[in-house]
């Protein structure tokens, strides 16, 4: 057995506790799925929110507080500068006095600040930036970049970064090995649980309750755009600026019985899709898409915009198309709905997912990419998938 001491992470995430981002998902599953490996030693950070036992709480000012708000209106910044600012003076005693190996961030203003502090005292631990975003910026401040999709990595070693210093690597999810199909009375109490119809056909997306990014606003229009029976809407996610215009929008398009729109706790999130028909994410940009996956897991019918990414997520096994066409996503789903349950299919879909993107293919590779970072080399896998 090694007697090598393992390598000590530190894992912060400015809005952990109080947002519900992807990243803010992925923080938890990553540490939960490294937790019993002895060759890591990797600590999370949240912010100021709800946190788990096995985190570590940051004094900060979260980027949805008043105070927040009021002070980046007053120097021209944006709230969420404003959290990560703050994050980072309530970091700084944990940087200072401890000895961490590898800093894994995401939150791009703190991991510049962390930068500027090993600058300034010579501290030894090393930068890795997980770019889900994903940033376009120049990776200048960091020592290693983590892409999590190859339509990022093209595009960054296009624009000149170099290729030495980054690595693909997906977002990771706890999937189960073997597919199990939800029955029908499971699916009917699940929905009675969502509040939505038991019966008739559910069109489910997930992400921010928004029009700027996840283009909620466009699934709304092109469901009531179908003819005949349409389908339930149900949107879930974080409530942002643009929700009560969602709720506007759905209520005047398909009616106050034909959508619901709802805030949720993952777990509660991941068991609605086993309720669902068809998932559809109608955002053209994306740094990953963790839904796609959760979606991919569930064996839903999926229906994507068109891009490198969402090809290198699902291969052929969803409905792709330029969702940014009106009529685009109601001629998808008409067809994803006329052609209906199919076993074979669901089981094709969930075991993409857990080849690709479970925990159980993807650990050995985040171990090996801490190893690397910390020893500040390029990763093993890297080298054998070249």
């Amino acid at each position: 057995m090694s007697t090598e001491r393992p390598v000590r992470v530190f894992f912060p995430c400015t809005g952990l506790g109080s947002e519900q981002r992807g990243f803010e998902a992925f923080t938890r599953e990553c540490a939960a799925a490294l937790r019993s490996d002895t060759r890591i030693d990797l600590t999370v950070f949240g912010g100021s929110g709800k946190l788990e036992a096995s985190e570590r709480s940051v004094p900060s000012l979260s980027r949805t507080s008043f105070v927040a708000r009021s002070i980046a209106a007053l120097i021209g910044r944006d709230p969420y500068f404003i959290e990560q600012a703050t994050f980072f003076a309530g970091f700084l005693p944990t940087l200072l006095s401890n000895a961490p190996d590898v800093v894994y961030f995401a939150d791009v203003n703190l991991g510049n600040a962390c930068w500027h502090l090993r600058r300034l005292t010579g501290k030894p631990y090393r930068l890795l930036y997980y770019n889900g975003g994903p940033t376009t910026m120049p990776f200048t401040r960091c020592d290693f970049v983590q892409q999590v999709s190859p339509e990022h990595l093209h595009s960054a070693v296009a624009r000149g970064e170099s290729s030495i210093r980054q690595v693909l690597l997906p977002h990771g999810l706890f999937i189960a090995p073997q597919w199990s199909p939800t029955d029908v009375a499971e699916r009917v109490r699940i929905r009675s649980g969502l509040g939505v119809p038991t019966t008739g056909a559910l069109v489910l997306s997930v992400g921010a309750l928004n029009a700027s990014h996840k283009r909620m606003d466009y699934v709304i229009r092109e469901v009531a755009a179908l003819s005949g029976s349409r389908p339930h809407v149900l949107l879930l996610g974080a409530e942002t600026p643009e929700t009560d215009a969602l709720r506007a929008l759905a209520a005047a398009l398909l009616g106050n019985d034909g959508y619901t729109i709802r805030t949720l706790p993952r777990d509660a999130v991941l068991t609605a899709y086993k309720a669902a028909d068809v998932f559809v994410l109608a955002s053209v940009i994306e740094g990953f898409g963790l839904a796609h996956v959760e979606a991919l897991a569930a064996g839903l019918p999926c229906i994507a915009h068109d891009t490198p990414t969402t090809e290198y997520i699902y291969g052929q096994l969803a409905r792709r198309a330029d969702l940014r066409a009106p009529g685009a996503l109601a001629s998808l789903l008409s067809a994803a709905l006329a052609a209906g349950a199919d076993a074979d299919a669901e089981r094709l879909r969930h075991d993409r997912a857990f080849r690709q993107f479970s925990w159980t293919s993807l650990t050995p590779k985040y171990v090996e990419l801490f190893q690397a970072v910390a020893a500040g080399r390029v990763p093993d896998f890297r080298n054998a998938e070249r």
